[in-house]
């Protein structure tokens, strides 16, 4: 608990809370990055679901590294914004849900960035159908995102 609390003691974490500018800025940058990754994500995923067969698997799949940025930029501002409040977070539920569907939401897309190189091929050539392993993925990933998104507002609020 000692290191939480030196977290929250922090310069840094002081301005971001404190100052008239740090909270406002920081929370913005995160939510810019879910709108670019759960954006992405999500389009991918109906994409895979079957919705939208007119646009091309390769066109969606050259997104994932745009989704990756706006990932990168969640992880930066979500740490800032957790540094603030530290002990508080540790021991909220949402806060801890969230942190796991995340998590497992990055694993699911790389295993599907994965599949989609190795499989988007096929895939067009087959007139654009995707194989189980595509769809179950994309449907883990909406609910995991879902949720991360979900428990994320819930943490004021429980």
């Amino acid at each position: 608990m000692g290191f939480l609390i030196w977290l929250e003691s922090t310069a840094y974490a002081q301005w971001i809370l404190t100052g008239l500018t740090g909270w406002p800025l920081v929370l913005t940058l995160h939510a810019v990055g879910l709108a670019i990754a759960v954006g992405i994500i999500w389009a991918l995923d109906l994409r895979l679901l079957g919705l939208y067969r007119q646009i091309p698997l390769s066109s969606v799949n050259q997104l994932i590294s745009l989704a990756w940025i706006g990932i990168a930029l969640n992880i930066f501002s979500g740490f800032s914004l957790f540094m603030t409040q530290a002990s508080f977070y540790v021991t909220s539920g949402p806060f801890l849900i969230k942190i796991g569907a995340i998590i497992l939401g990055i694993v699911n897309l790389a295993l599907l960035q994965k599949i989609l190189k190795r499989d988007v091929p096929k895939w067009e050539a087959a007139g654009g159908a995707v194989a189980s392993d595509g769809r179950y993925l994309a449907m883990g990933s909406l609910a995991l995102w879902t949720v991360a998104v979900v428990t994320g507002r819930l943490i004021a609020y429980l």
